[in-house]
């Protein structure tokens, strides 16, 4: 009998081994239960990168420059050399930005940044040449409360067309002599406030110009090298400039930008970011800075529009010049502030301005107009800026000679 129950108890050891090393132990319905699978680690998720100088989308600015936390950066209008002005107390409300390892989000150019050794010793951040700051009192990422700060402290962004400066005037003379200037080109020291390209280098306009008129330029720009055109598109002015102020015209096919009517040049002689010797040249105040200051340019002396007026008897004026030939009591259009001459050689057949198309002098338009009514000689018209919509011309005594002036902007 020891034999029997030896065995039993062997059996019975070897089925408990059994479940004790990980095998499937039965469920009480006799189907064995599946080891559960252990849970994964989740890999964790990389934190995106932050650029150094990062570039934002802001509701009232567009695109402005920041540091890695979102802080808005700034220019400083006295740095138009490429130093930085800001220094002792000035650096409690304007820190320095710095980053040595400058990475930059997409649409910035690593050719546009640099670095400047201050005169404290520090290191300063550059963008297009202009020392980059944040200011103390933005307390929050998005916040530009530093933007126009006693009108010299601008957001920095990089798409401006003009930049605005405050700098001491030194013109330089046809002699080559150097002379320290003020706002009003004197003799003297002080600070002026005037435009400049976005790397700081001066505009300058010239004093023998009309408004959207450049009269200095030769057709074949052989004297371009002198006074270049300041060829650029206008894209974003800073905050104390009005882009409404600024336009371009054509000169001999290429574009050059105006302000305030005023084409603006660059003066060949200026040597680098921050020269403004060219309102010395040749004497002082011949090609001044603008600024918003800066008077409208003087509107260009109308060159008259002369047409020839005869007649064919009693039924109708007949016309000629100015793209008019043998035009039959033609409809004109005329412009505000030009003038106009009519050379009437009509005998018997007085040429009237009127306000009323009838005949006889009643209604005779006599605003602008001088010698109205001649049947030998010029009527001439400089069409008043406060004209009537319409007006007529028409002869004194045979109603079917006359036709419509029609007045415009």
């Amino acid at each position: 009998m020891k034999k029997p129950l030896i065995l039993l108890f062997s059996v019975l050891f070897l089925f408990n081994c059994s479940t004790d090393d990980g095998g499937t132990t039965p469920a009480p319905d006799g189907n064995p239960t599946p080891t559960p699978t252990p849970t994964p680690t989740p890999t964790p998720t990389p934190t995106p990168e932050v650029n150094a100088v990062r570039l934002r989308d802001d509701g009232a600015f567009g695109k402005i420059l920041t540091d890695s936390d979102g802080m808005s950066l700034y220019f400083f209008s006295p740095d138009a050399q490429g130093d930085s002005n800001c220094t002792d107390g000035c650096l409690n409300t304007w820190p320095v930005f710095y980053e040595s390892d400058l990475t930059l989000d997409e649409g910035l150019e690593a050719d546009d940044f640099g670095s400047i050794a201050r005169s404290d010793g520090d290191m300063q951040t550059t963008y297009k040449g202009w020392p980059l700051y944040s200011y103390a009192s933005d307390s929050a990422e998005g916040d530009v409360n530093g933007d126009g700060v006693n009108a010299v402290w601008f957001v920095a962004k990089p798409d401006y067309s003009v930049m605005m400066v405050q700098a001491q005037l030194v013109g330089r003379d046809r002699d080559g002599t150097e002379t320290n200037l003020t706002g009003d080109y004197e003799p003297g020291d002080g600070t002026t406030f005037y435009m400049t390209d976005a790397f700081g280098n001066t505009l300058y306009g010239f004093s023998n110009d009309e408004n959207g008129v450049n009269n200095f330029t030769n057709e074949d720009f052989s004297n371009n090298a002198v006074w270049p055109i300041f060829e650029e598109e206008l894209d974003q002015v800073p905050s104390i400039l009005d882009a409404a102020d600024f336009g371009s015209i054509d000169v001999f096919g290429r574009q050059q930008l105006t302000y305030k009517g005023w084409p603006l040049y660059y003066f060949g002689q200026d040597e680098a970011r921050g020269d403004n010797y060219g309102v010395g040249f040749p004497v002082a105040g011949v090609w001044p800075i603008v600024n918003p200051e800066t008077e409208v340019a003087p509107q260009p002396e109308n060159e008259s529009v002369v047409h020839g007026v005869t007649n064919n008897g009693a039924l109708s004026y007949i016309f000629n010049g100015d793209g008019l030939t043998d035009a039959v009591n033609p409809d004109l259009t005329l412009t505000r502030g030009q003038t106009y001459e009519f050379d009437v050689t009509a005998p018997g057949h007085p040429f009237l301005i009127k306000s009323v198309q009838n005949i006889g002098t009643d209604d005779s338009y006599t605003n602008g107009v001088d010698n109205n009514g001649a049947s030998e000689g010029k009527v001439t018209f400089t069409v008043p800026m406060d004209a009537p919509d319409t007006l007529y011309y028409i002869c004194e005594f045979h109603g079917p000679m006359t036709g419509t002036l029609n007045i415009v902007d």
